[in-house]
């Protein structure tokens, strides 16, 4: 393989490097490294090994110049998505809904936009050099995020196996022979690669092909602690010239979690028309950056204000808390929070409002301060694995021990009494069964996850399947409350769920098609 430096861009300059290793690495590392420590030699050694394989692999895909000269790519992927943790009753097996991927890349402008649907949303994220905004394809709506992300660190090139070959050969020095592997019967070599968020890729290259069958992440699992990321890539076809997988699949702790499948690929056609805004969008404030106090939206009544809003009741005696959201370094900081505000009261009674993994995601610090945690009896074994049984194995991680859990099961309701009592509702709905809602009578606040958050700016979002069985469901209970907050979004009205009720429940997503 050889390449024309001076028709190429500077990414391509340490090609011919690599065409020098394929011959000169192992002979390299013995050299250099003579006579010295053992785990220098194999340092380099790994070192070494890689520089092969990536080459392999950059020839599987075409060559450093075909690799470089993508320069727009079209890409549409559909798909079950398995929702591991987000189902409506507890799985496996899990409960899965149909979805789309649509991503649209023009690496000269430096412009990406994203779109994700489902069953009830839309989203698209559109990231350009003269800035970003993200589309509400449901409420019609528009903003620009305080902090854009940088289009560089998306995810593209988990996507596009020739983008992550191209990662790769750009990063050659740092990239390491971690092994081997075999996938579908065939062996591979195995590439560590750091990337440049700080994220360590091992990247499985079929020894045969030169292909990516696979790559890992290992990331944290708010369930089982840190876990591995399996991504495999399928079904490779070309398209002009570059192999492109038409499926792809991918599981985590032995679970598989989405597959998607490759319905319309395009490379170097123009995608000018994915990030430009739809005709008759509306634009709306973008939410402020989350603040990380408490606050009281009533006597003794105190919310998160964080991307997760738990609540917190002041009984007079003692507090209740509500949700679980964030984690265990937030919910900490609000506990110490708590502490300050009502002189150091006890927290005796810890309510899950469901069990979805990011509502559940600190319950350890809430056990370990010695709260009850109330919920279902199904729910006993699955939140015991998460307080006692998840591992982090970072030494910057926050866990906390707990040596007892303690439960209160409860059925379809409960009352905390007190002089400022809080009583927690069943109320079943397509987003979990086993699903409460807590009501604070004396502040006529109604508190809940997920199901109907109150957006935090802009127009409510019309009524959907899930949002209509809950608010049948809830309105047969006839409480009396006038504010509604949730873990997400603005603080609302009874008015507004009234308002949103009263829009047509038989509208959902479908996906846009064309930009």
């Amino acid at each position: 393989m050889t390449v024309d430096q001076e028709k190429t861009r500077p990414a391509i300059a340490t090609m011919p490097l690599l065409c020098r290793i394929r011959g000169l690495a192992v002979m390299s590392a013995a050299a250099v490294l003579a006579g010295g420590p053992a785990h220098a030699q194999d340092f380099f050694d790994s070192y070494a090994q890689a520089q092969p394989v990536i080459a392999r692999a950059v020839d599987a895909f075409g060559g450093a110049e075909r690799i470089e000269g993508i320069r727009q790519v079209h890409l549409r992927t559909e798909g079950p998505v398995h929702l591991r943790y987000q189902s409506r009753r507890l799985g496996p097996p899990f409960d899965t809904n149909e979805g789309w991927t649509e991503i649209a890349l023009d690496r000269d402008s430096g412009s990406l936009a994203v779109e994700t649907g489902g069953p009830i949303f839309v989203n698209r994220q559109v990231v350009t050099a003269d800035g970003a905004w993200g589309m509400d394809l449901v409420r019609q709506t528009w903003s620009e995020p305080a902090n854009p992300p940088d289009p560089g660190t998306h995810f593209v090139h988990r996507v596009i196996p020739a983008l992550l070959v191209q990662k790769l050969y750009q990063r050659a020095a740092s990239v390491r022979h971690a092994g081997t592997s075999t996938v579908a019967g065939r062996p591979q070599d195995v590439l560590s690669v750091a990337w440049d968020n700080g994220t360590v890729y091992g990247v499985h290259v079929d020894r045969g092909s030169g292909l990516i069958s696979r790559y890992d992440i290992l990331a944290p699992d708010p369930v089982v602690g840190d876990v591995v990321y399996e991504s495999y890539f399928e079904d490779y076809r070309p398209v002009d010239g570059v192999p492109f997988p038409y499926r792809r699949w991918q599981q985590v702790d032995g679970e598989k979690t989405y597959e998607a499948r490759t319905v319309a690929v395009s490379i170097n056609s123009d995608v000018s028309g994915f990030m430009a805004l739809p005709e008759g969008f509306t634009e709306i404030p973008a939410a402020a950056p989350p603040a990380t106090t408490l606050r009281e939206l009533a006597d003794g009544v105190y919310l998160g204000n964080g991307n997760y809003q738990n609540l917190y009741v002041d009984t007079g005696e003692y507090l209740v808390s509500v949700d679980a959201g964030g984690g265990t370094g937030q919910i900490r900081g609000e506990l110490k929070q708590l502490a300050e505000l009502t002189g150091g009261k006890p927290l005796r009674y810890a309510v899950i409002t469901h069990h979805h993994s990011d509502h559940t995601a600190g319950i350890d610090a809430l056990a370990a301060a010695g709260a009850t945690i109330v919920t279902t009896k199904t729910h006993r074994d699955y939140l015991t694995g998460i307080i006692k049984g998840r591992r982090y194995l970072s030494a910057a991680s926050q866990t906390s021990e707990v040596d007892d859990v303690a439960f209160l099961f409860v059925d379809d309701s409960h009352t905390f009494a007190g002089d400022n009592e809080v009583s927690i509702h069943r109320v079943p709905n397509g987003h979990a069964d086993d699903y409460f809602v807590a009501f604070v009578p004396a502040a006529r606040l109604l508190y809940g996850a997920d199901v109907f958050n109150v957006p935090a700016t802009g127009p409510l979002a019309p009524s959907n399947p899930q949002f209509a069985e809950f608010y049948a469901n809830l309105t047969r209970l006839d409480l009396d409350f006038e504010t509604v907050a949730n873990s997400h979004g603005r603080v609302g009205s009874a008015d507004e769920l009234a308002q949103r009720a009263a829009t047509d429940a038989t509208r959902t997503a479908t996906a846009s098609g064309d930009p």
